[in-house]
Order: structure tokens, then C-alpha cells, then sequence
């Protein structure tokens, strides 16, 4: 009965909402001929595509079908010498306008939800960007050493703290206020799965979004990361993996068991990793010899190996360091879901992750509350 009566209800529906429809770009830019040309790019899953339309009289039509919306450019070239022009919008599954009276950088797009509603959040932030913009000016506007003025900085931080909340609180908001929203859903990965963010926090946010959101290509990237984040949590037990070292030997994380080890994923190209070694060194000279060791996985390439072996040597990191030389690719990286660096993890003798991301003093700081 109930499945007789879904068809019921399907047969009542007009044909046009029973198939998933696809969509179509009316492009107007002036009353550009041939050989201007318009270019369509965007990614649906992993699946790149690429289409072209010539225009006539300044019109150009797109036609396809997406999963779900994307984030996609048009490039326009007025001529065959003319450097390209470039507009981002929000597509979807809907007829959309573009129009314009000379240039695809003053086009006005209609038609598409996801963009209007992009286009929303961003007024939400305006005011709170235009503040950031604003002491940015002034901040290098002042000399080095101006900068580095204790008090100056004094100052401007609450300025910078409250207008950074007020920015995070708004856009917060409108993903919260907007589960149906694919923009929405995009802004999320900003605000809720940043660097060092709660897997469970973000699961519980990430499941008030529409079902069809979640089970999107997007939706099932944020699942993946969230899962990889609760396998590299505080409290559980460290994933183990092997590298090879700069001579060559097989260095695995569970050699280290019995001690307490920082994984300390950097490379030779990140400054702040470069930034960050000195603390690094500080702290192991310090506890070296109280049970602690640290294990540096590089994140460099086969083309930056040799300024990798440099960098060891130039900033003086005498702990193990092992690479697979296959940048983020590497199986560690993916394994602990490094998607920045410079990124560490504490772990104990036990193989358990205690701590993640100690920037800094707060290495040390850890280190003496373990009483080592």
C-alpha cells in the first residue's frame, strides 16, 4: 500500500519535476561577435569539466547537469590575442543569466539560489572584512620596527580579537540558519573543520544539513574528514605507519613506543615550519634526555629533497626525520588528515595521542605538566 501510494503521488507531479533537470547559462556581454569566445570550468565530484560557446551579437548558452551545485568560472576572451576574463559563480541545476555591457568582471548572475545566497553571507562580513581591511592598511603602513611596538600592538589586538568574533558569529549563524543551503555548506568547511578542529563538534554541526547536502560530494569529503580527525583525536591511540629516513632505513612510529614523541609533520618550503623549529629544538634539548623524543615527517617532494636534507641541516634538527617525498600525497599525511603544516601530535609511551598542535611555549608547557 505505502509504495502504491508513492506512485500515486509521483504520477500527480508534473513531468518536469519528476526528472532531475539540468541547467542552462544565458550569457549576454554586450554585442560581442566571433572570435570572442566564452570558456565554462567547474569540478562536479572529481570530475573536471570544460565546454566553450562562441558568442554572437554578445550571447552565449551553456547546457548540462549537475549532482549538485559547484563552484564554477567562466572565462571570457574577446579576442583571439585578448587576455582572458574571468567571473566565479555558484552553478546549480537552474536557468541562469549572466549579463553584462562590456566586461564578464561587472557581470550580474540571476537565477541561481546558491549564489544569492553566497552572495548574502558575504554582506553579512562585509562590515567585519572592511574593519580587517582597514588595520591591515595601517599595519604595513608602519615601519618594522614600528610594528613590533609592544604597546601599539597592545592596543590593536582586542580591536582585531572582537572584530575576528564578530565575523565568525555572523557567519556562523547564517550556516546554521540556512541546512538547505549549498553555500552554506561550503562556508562550513572555514568555520568548522579549520586547523585543529573538533571531529565531534563538526559531525553533530554537519548533521544538521539536508540529507541530500550530506550525501553530496562535498558532504561525503567533510564525512571523511571528520572520521579521519576522530582516529587522530586526543585520547586514541596513535595510527602507526613506516618512512624511510634520510639514510634510507625504514623508520616505523611504533619504534618509538615507550617514549613520548611529538610526530612533527613540516617541510623545507613552510616558513612557519621553519618559524616553529627553533621552539622545536628548544624543547628536545630540554627534555632529550627525560623520555622524549621527537620524529619530523616531511611533507616535501622528490623535487625538494635535497632542500629538505638542507633544511635538517641549516636549522639544526637533530632528531629522526623521514619522508615519502610525495608532499601531502604521502600515506602518512592522508593517514592523520594533514591538510596544513605545520601540524604535531603528542603521543605517549603507551601510543596514545595526548596532545595535538603545541605551537610555540606550549610544548614545554605540556612537557613539564607530564613532570618529565
Amino acid at each position: 500500500m505505502k509504495m502504491k501510494s508513492l506512485l500515486v503521488a509521483a504520477c500527480c507531479l508534473p513531468l518536469g519535476l519528476m526528472a532531475q533537470k539540468g541547467y542552462t547559462i544565458h550569457g549576454k556581454i554586450g554585442s560581442l561577435d566571433a572570435p570572442a569566445k566564452a570558456y565554462l570550468s567547474y569540478m562536479d565530484g572529481d570530475i573536471k569539466f570544460e565546454d566553450s560557446a562562441t558568442l554572437k551579437k554578445g550571447s552565449f548558452t551553456f547546457k548540462g547537469k549537475l549532482h549538485s551545485p559547484v563552484h564554477a568560472e567562466i572565462a571570457l576572451r574577446h579576442d583571439t590575442a585578448a587576455a582572458k576574463e574571468y567571473l566565479s559563480f555558484f552553478l546549480e541545476n537552474s536557468t541562469i543569466t549572466i549579463t553584462a555591457r562590456d566586461s564578464v568582471y561587472h557581470a550580474i548572475v540571476k537565477g541561481s539560489a546558491t549564489e544569492d545566497d553566497n552572495k548574502a553571507l558575504f554582506a553579512l562580513q562585509k562590515p567585519y572584512r572592511k574593519v580587517g581591511d582597514s588595520i591591515m592598511a595601517v599595519y604595513w603602513k608602519r615601519s618594522v620596527q614600528e610594528r613590533k611596538d609592544s604597546i601599539w600592538l597592545s592596543t590593536i589586538r582586542p580591536v582585531m580579537e572582537a572584530n575576528e568574533n564578530g565575523y565568525n558569529a555572523v557567519s556562523r549563524a547564517f550556516i546554521v540558519s540556512h541546512p538547505d543551503s549549498y553555500a552554506a555548506l561550503v562556508a562550513f568547511r572555514s568555520f568548522e573543520l579549520g586547523y585543529n578542529f573538533n571531529p565531534d563538534t563538526a559531525e553533530a554541526k554537519l548533521a544538521k544539513f539536508s540529507a541530500s547536502l550530506r550525501e553530496s560530494s562535498l558532504g561525503q569529503k567533510y564525512v571523511a574528514m571528520i572520521t579521519t580527525g576522530k582516529k587522530t583525536n586526543t585520547g586514541v591511540m596513535a595510527q602507526d605507519f613506516s618512512q624511510s629516513d634520510t639514510t634510507g632505513k625504514i623508520i616505523k612510529l611504533s619504534d618509538f613506543r615507550g617514549k613520548y614523541v611529538l610526530v612533527d609533520f613540516w617541510a623545507s618550503w613552510c616558513k612557519p615550519c621553519r618559524a616553529e623549529n627553533p621552539n622545536l629544538v628548544k624543547a628536545y634539548n630540554k627534555f632529550k634526555d627525560k623520555n622524549f623524543t621527537i620524529l619530523g615527517v616531511s611533507l616535501d617532494d622528490e623535487k625538494t629533497q635535497r632542500a629538505w636534507t638542507a633544511a635538517v641541516q641549516k636549522d639544526g634538527l637533530p632528531w629522526t626525520q623521514v619522508s615519502e617525498l610525495k608532499g601531502f600525497e604521502g600515506n602518512a599525511a592522508k593517514l592523520y588528515g594533514i591538510t596544513a603544516i605545520p601540524s604535531n601530535f603528542l603521543i605517549d609511551p603507551t601510543g596514545k595521542i595526548i596532545a595535538k598542535n603545541l605551537r610555540g611555549e606550549a610544548l614545554e608547557k605540556k612537557l613539564e605538566e607530564l613532570s618529565l
